[in-house]
């Protein structure tokens, strides 16, 4: 149960393990799954009143400061991660901005209504829904220039990514993957793909290509001149709706769920099973996490390293903080190098041990802030309620640090450290908080 509680929720505390082993393991799942019935309601409240902008519509966006917009998007992701109750949901909101990322840098405010649209509204429906959503949103349009692609030299950059990273994956499959020839007839069949300047899609019928294209071996015979723009997308429908059922992007996907929620390296048989509920349930998300996540795989996953977002996250959730203003904490992603939405490549964020183990400094420079009082003054750790009850011991803070911080599952060694340090010095809040600073810097929380 506490394994999957570290893998499906932004980071371990006491009341959602408690509610973890209260349902059980097949209970848990359940319940965060079926996310619509988890009362969220005082998180959102929060959002609505803290980041208003992030729920208006791209034409309301296109006046408002870009840099706010930008600043409420990001406090929204970082707040809604270490405090709503729908924590699988979270945890998928992740995965998915990295899976269709897109650069604000470069598209701006139109980051907002992908976000809800695209990302939040199906991070746990179907993935088909997801991908049709994704190729209609002024964001991603914008950000692989689609929405400027035109005949005769059509922009290939989106036609590469969608089936790249998208869907197909350039790795192949059970069938050979795309080529050159496909990537170029695709640009073909998707000019015309664009949007307004309220930030809605729309058909440009002047930039389609009318002439006959031939893609992964199917042909799409040339339109009359006088078809009407619902006609022309048509082809861009069909040839989206190929790549959704491709036996490869079946296979994609399900590896690329198994690594975010087992292992880096996932067994081939488990990749198997969920590509084969891909196939069988048309893409639903929520069937293949149910493929994924058994106790059998999860016994089995080894330990992941936590992405800085993770760790910022788990470390407001295992000490209880107390957040009246996200921002400066989230600001401190800039420092551990995972700014949010701010990817310049479409592959999103790297999920690779390698990639993030060389910035511990960082690292432990945030648990320290984090900890320290006053330093954060717009989030407070309550060291007193949190930590130093019901014991105001040295033992007392250690044992707490290991059921908030551990879920209980607290190393022998680890706590022998952490005890011998707060016992070191006088004992007072400052050595506590730096105590939880260790903790939270210990090779032990960087892991889940």
């Amino acid at each position: 149960v506490l394994r999957l509680v570290r893998r499906i929720t932004m980071g371990l505390e006491p009341a959602e393990v408690a509610l973890a082993r209260q349902k059980g393991f097949a209970g848990y799942l359940n319940y965060q799954l079926n996310f619509a019935a988890i009362d969220d309601s005082a998180v959102e409240a929060t959002v609505a009143a803290r980041y208003p902008l992030i729920s208006q519509t791209s034409a309301q966006l296109r006046t408002a400061d870009g840099g706010e917009v930008y600043n409420q998007l990001a406090d929204a992701a970082v707040f809604r991660a270490a405090f709503s109750k729908r924590q699988l949901k979270e945890r998928m909101v992740e995965f998915w901005t990295d899976h269709f990322n897109v650069l604000y840098d470069k598209i701006g405010y139109l980051k907002a209504e992908d976000d809800r649209l695209v990302i939040r509204q199906h991070a746990l429906g179907r993935f088909p829904d997801m991908v049709r959503a994704s190729a209609e949103s002024a964001a991603m349009l914008g950000y692989l220039d689609q929405s400027s692609s035109r005949k005769p030299t059509p922009n290939q950059n989106y036609a590469r990514e969608i089936m790249e990273l998208h869907t197909m994956g350039a790795e192949g499959g059970p069938l050979p993957t795309y080529t050159q020839n496909d990537v170029a007839q695709l640009s073909r069949i998707l000019t015309g793909w664009s949007y307004n300047g309220n930030g809605v899609f729309t058909f440009q019928k002047s930039f389609h290509d009318f002439t006959a294209k031939t893609f992964l071996g199917v042909n799409f015979p040339a339109m009359p001149s006088n078809a009407t723009p619902a006609q022309m997308k048509t082809e861009g429908d069909t040839a989206i709706t190929m790549l959704l059922n491709h036996p490869n992007t079946a296979r994609y996907i399900a590896t690329k769920m198994a690594k975010w929620f087992l292992a880096y390296d996932p067994p081939t048989a488990v990749i198997d099973a969920t590509a084969a509920t891909y196939i069988a349930t048309g893409g639903d998300i929520k069937a293949m996490l149910r493929t994924i996540l058994t106790g059998k795989n999860l016994t089995a996953a080894p330990a992941k390293y936590k992405r800085p977002f993770h760790l910022l996250v788990s470390s407001l959730r295992g000490m209880a903080a107390e957040v009246t203003n996200i921002r400066p904490s989230r600001q401190r992603l800039d420092a551990m190098d995972m700014r949010p939405f701010y990817w310049e490549q479409p592959d999103g964020y790297p999920d690779r041990v390698s990639w993030w183990s060389g910035l511990a400094t960082q690292r432990w420079n945030w648990a320290s802030y984090i900890s320290t009082q006053n330093s954060a003054p717009n989030v407070r750790i309550n060291t007193v309620a949190n930590f130093r009850t019901p014991q105001d011991t040295a033992d007392g803070v250690v044992n707490q640090i290991g059921v908030r911080m551990f879920g209980g599952e607290f190393p022998s060694a680890l706590k022998s450290s952490l005890l011998t340090y707060l016992k070191a010095g006088t004992y007072n809040d400052a050595r506590v908080r730096e105590t939880i600073a260790l903790a939270a810097s210990s090779h032990q929380f960087q892991w889940y």
